[in-house]
């Protein structure tokens, strides 16, 4: 299948939101569930190597959340919009062997992450527990999305979807294709000034962007040391060589506070009350935070509005700042609370759920309201917090603080 029209590589650039999206809170979720002190079990050596890994998923998982700034520029200078929402977990797929899931640092992720990023063309690394150095036999695995006009859009693994894309944006007439404001599209003005972020102009830039994702995930033939890749296959050799120990908590397999219908595996559904209480704030926040980059992208600074700069900047800074005061004190609370019965050493985790679409209204000062009212919700919900977490109180202040920022650059 060839993309040769915008509706086509627009259905393209949305699929690989919502992968680079999966993937990046797959790796999130593994990274929280290291534990962190001799106190839990480590000797100081596994200690030191679990604080290395932990680090190595975040970083990786940054550098996934770089490339859905990227695909979204991309969607951008083409005139469509971001795409933030993405499929609950656990999600099946035929893309993959396996669903996605919210697993623990284990042996099973580490492979999982491997396969994520497979260099086109190389096996898949050993199956969980095996002999890392036995040589299994290459497969390939294929993914198909049914679509009413354009055509189906296939490809084996992530690599290959974003050289779909690029013949896309190789093959449709440059002139024609090209339409969106370049205001629109976000750059290296993030507090993380490492990330490489690139505004999408132009077919070369277009092309050059998408080189740099597959870089980053594959590596290239004469150098993956630095590709996702290799720093997984690391990590996993590291981890065999130490025996494998118990370097994550005993989070659970996609912790959930609903049942949800839409997804297609088996989640652990939280039944402590106080932990229930918290990871519905946790999925507020995270929501939250999405909402705010959806309405990020949504902006274009215009010169009839000189506040629209600063309206764009409040919500970038926001965006960042819920995720450090918020989104990382709660996820790693989460992973030491009871997932059920207090002495069962089973705990939880962040559920990572979206309770409703990540959309936004058609018209401007809704868009300000309806962020504000879920803003205040989870101020609400943090200051009635009557948990062991104290931290929750603060967390709402600061979320307060946030909100009233907004509030001061919002459409009305």
């Amino acid at each position: 299948m060839t993309i040769d029209t915008r509706e086509e590589l627009i259905i393209a650039l949305h699929e690989a939101c919502e992968l680079e999206h999966g993937l990046l809170v797959q790796y999130l979720y593994a990274g929280f569930s290291m534990k962190k002190h001799q106190a839990e079990g480590l000797t100081a050596e596994q200690q030191r190597l679990a604080r290395r890994w932990q680090r190595e998923l975040f970083e990786i998982a940054r550098e996934e959340m770089g490339h859905f700034a990227i695909a979204c520029n991309l969607l951008a200078a083409i005139g469509a919009p971001a795409k933030l929402h993405r499929p609950s977990m656990p999600r099946s797929t035929d893309l993959y062997p396996f669903p996605f899931d919210l697993l623990p640092f284990s042996d099973e992720a580490l492979h999982r992450f491997l396969v994520f990023e497979l260099p086109r063309g190389f096996p898949p690394p050993p199956p969980p527990g095996s002999d890392l150095g036995s040589d299994k036999s290459a497969r390939r695995f294929s993914f198909e999305i049914a679509s009413v006009a354009p055509d189906p859009l296939e490809y084996d693994l992530v690599g290959e979807l974003y050289e779909k894309i690029a013949q896309g944006f190789s093959s449709i007439d440059e002139k024609e294709l090209f339409l969106g404001p370049v205001e629109a599209q976000t750059e290296n003005d993030w507090s993380d000034r490492t990330l490489d972020i690139r505004v999408v102009t132009d077919r070369a830039s277009a092309l050059a962007a998408i080189e740099e994702i597959i870089k980053d995930g594959e590596g290239t033939p004469q150098n993956r040391q630095t590709s996702h890749y290799a720093r997984f296959a690391r990590a996993r050799q590291e981890f065999f060589e130490n025996g494998r120990f118990a370097a994550a908590r005993p989070v659970a397999q996609n912790p959930a506070t609903l049942q949800d219908p839409s997804t297609s595996g088996t989640s652990t559904m939280i039944q402590n009350s106080e932990t229930l209480a918290l990871a519905q704030i946790f999925n507020a926040a995270y929501g939250v935070m999405l909402l705010m980059l959806l309405h990020y992208f949504s902006l274009a600074p215009a010169s009839t509005d000189p506040t629209q700069s600063l309206r764009r900047k409040v919500l970038q800074e926001a965006s960042q700042r819920i995720m450090s005061v918020a989104i990382r004190p709660l996820a790693e609370e989460l992973t030491m609370l009871p997932i059920g019965d207090e002495n069962d050493p089973a705990r939880a985790g962040p559920p990572f759920e979206i309770y409703s679409g990540v959309s936004l209204s058609p018209y401007h000062s809704a868009r300000w309201s309806i962020l504000i009212e879920r803003l205040d919700s989870i101020v609400a919900e943090c200051r009635g917090y009557s948990g062991s977490f104290r931290r929750v109180g603060e967390i709402g202040e600061t979320l307060a603080i946030m909100r009233s920022d907004i509030a001061k650059v919002r459409v009305r």
